[in-house]
């Protein structure tokens, strides 16, 4: 099996994406920005001449980190690095931009509650749409070797995604830094700074899975005396019989970015949990992942991240072998893939530098592009 990847489209945003969402009928995607939540109207094909431009419709007091679309695409949620959740009712059309002011276009949330006194991470929407399980944590010294000290809330929230009403709270190591529900919305898996993952059931709250993972720390023996790196993405396969994580191989000197791109797949219902494949090592650069998503098909699936060194930013995996069966080098970091429904298209999403003023303006810097995929 060899994939292909052509991009056959490139959107910009006044600022970098950290996620997105997309309607089942492709014809908007929902960014989550530094600087707000962007609603953008997507052309069937792209057009060089007139390109659609993104308007935000809501903002956090900080940094929004996860978006998520709920009640048949009728509404938004998001979470950010104010700690809040978010819920928002969707226009029917998307406003077109006017003279109005910025805003006369946002939409005001009809929930608006605190998840955590930290940060949101991220965010994951259950495949029913009936739960959100935010994450959050900081890492403050606990001991003299610098590992972590435990936090004083939950790291891991999970709530109704109508009333907001927590359902389960959990506990992890600060910080904990990505979280995904599986294909039938039974279990939620997280990850954290030290490379512990954790598996729950979401209808008892019972804890089915803990272990750790030495892979994707690094302990900073050059500069940085603390540690960095973890976990920064997890997915359940399609069969939610196995795990995968991803982020960044050990490094001597952690402010350098050059570990090994890394991804790992667990048999998490053994016991002791079992390692069953891992990143080639001479299919792999460097640079962190920071996101994993599967296609539809579940033959394979893509991780994607930063490049520090090497050949592609964005990797296609068999899901039989563990092989890397397509790349991309697309020149910004990349924080969220994610398959068309159909299978056909990936869409990616991240940031490339924040350019300096240029006329009174600060230009562009957040990037959505679409690839149309080519199976051979």
């Amino acid at each position: 099996m060899k994939i292909e990847l052509e991009k056959t489209g490139r959107y910009s945003f006044p600022m970098g994406i950290q996620d997105i969402a997309l309607t089942a009928d492709e014809q908007r995607v929902y960014a989550a920005c530094l600087d707000g939540v962007y609603e953008l109207s997507l052309p069937a094909r792209d057009d060089h001449e007139a390109k659609p431009v993104p308007e935000c419709i809501g903002q956090h007091a900080s940094y929004v980190s996860s978006v998520a679309l709920l009640e048949q695409d009728a509404e938004v949620a998001s979470t950010g690095f104010d700690g809040q959740l978010q819920i928002r009712a969707l226009r029917s059309k998307p406003a077109e931009s006017t003279a109005a002011s910025e805003s006369a276009k946002l939409v005001a949330p009809r929930l608006d509650r605190n998840l955590h006194s930290f940060w949101s991470w991220q965010m994951a929407c259950s495949p029913d749409r009936r739960r959100l399980a935010s994450v959050t944590g900081q890492y403050l010294t606990g001991a003299e070797d610098y590992s972590p000290l435990e936090s004083s809330e939950p790291t891991i929230r999970v709530v109704d995604a109508h009333s907001g009403e927590t359902q389960h709270e959990f506990t992890m190591l600060p910080s904990v830094q990505c979280v995904a529900f599986d294909p039938t919305g039974q279990y939620l898996a997280a990850g954290n700074l030290m490379g512990d993952l954790a598996v729950w059931d979401v209808t008892s709250g019972e804890c089915l899975a803990e272990w750790r993972t030495p892979s994707f720390t690094s302990w900073g023996i050059i500069k940085s005396h603390c540690y960095i790196g973890g976990i920064f993405a997890v997915a359940f396969a399609p069969d939610s019989q196995s795990l995968y994580a991803a982020g960044m191989g050990d490094m001597r000197d952690p402010m350098a970015g050059n570990g090994k791109q890394l991804w790992q797949r667990f048999a998490w219902q053994k016991s002791p949990v079992e390692k069953l494949q891992e990143t080639v090592s001479d299919q792999a650069g460097e640079g962190l992942m920071e996101t994993l998503a599967w296609h539809p098909s579940g033959e394979y699936f893509a991780m994607a991240g930063r490049l520090r060194g090497g050949n592609w930013n964005t990797g296609i995996f068999s899901q039989e072998d563990g092989q890397l069966v397509g790349q991309a080098k697309t020149g910004m970091r990349i924080t969220t893939a994610l398959f068309s429904p159909a299978g056909d298209v990936l869409y990616l999403a991240g940031m490339q530098g924040q350019p300096g003023r240029k006329d009174g303006k600060f230009p562009n810097f957040g990037y959505l592009e679409r690839y149309q995929i080519k199976q051979s």
